[in-house]
């Protein structure tokens, strides 16, 4: 009979048990990036409300 209670040990990467990988950086940096440009890109918009 096959034993059913034994979970196998998930294999982790290297990068894995860094607690700053390289991917993880990059993730953050991606939405900082695309968060401060979509703020910019709404800010814009009522600036020109005043020229008319």
């Amino acid at each position: 009979m096959l034993d059913t209670d034994v979970r196998p040990v998930p294999e982790v990467d290297e990068d894995d048990r860094k607690p700053f990988n390289r991917r993880r950086i990059v993730r953050v940096v991606a939405i900082l990036t695309i968060g401060i440009l979509a703020v910019l890109a709404i800010w814009q918009d009522p600036l020109y409300a005043d020229r008319f």
